[in-house]
């Protein structure tokens, strides 16, 4: 009787394995940046809909609008966007993530402008451009949001 495996049938085995390896790690990669990308189209949604309420059950002010109040406001994760003056950009280690700096919402004059710029080249921000293709601008009148 034996007592170990033969070193064929243990080289069968890794082989086996290393062929699940290589078709799974590449899906388990997908499927991260797809989770990103829905994440942020919810982040992008939330931030929309989050102004508009505010400025309906509050008086507020273009003047009252910056990056801090769309973070209050929205409830967003301060480890995935950063507060600017005008308004929040995607972050990454505490800072403005330069490889996917393409997601605008910013309060430009009288009104919340939402963009993406699709000169950015990584694959996050060539999916967001596909679905938002133009900017979208949300005026203020009379010191309020006008839906």
């Amino acid at each position: 009787m034996r007592n170990a495996f033969s070193m064929i049938e243990l080289v069968f085995v890794i082989v086996i394995i290393g062929i699940i390896a290589a078709i799974a790690i590449p899906r388990l990669s997908i499927t991260r940046s797809d989770a990103q990308y829905v994440a942020l189209q919810s982040d992008i949604q939330t931030v929309l809909s989050a102004v508009q309420s505010k400025s309906l059950t509050d008086d507020i002010t273009p003047t009252s609008l910056n990056g801090d109040l769309i973070m209050e406001v929205a409830g967003l994760n301060p480890t995935k966007w950063i507060a600017t003056s005008t308004g929040v950009r995607l972050a990454k280690d505490g800072s403005i993530d330069n490889v996917n700096n393409c997601v605008m919402i910013d309060f430009i004059g009288n009104s919340l402008e939402f963009s993406i710029d699709n000169t950015i080249s990584s694959a996050l921000c060539q999916k967001l451009s596909k679905i938002y293709k133009r900017k979208l601008t949300i005026p203020f009148n009379d010191n309020s949001i006008k839906l």
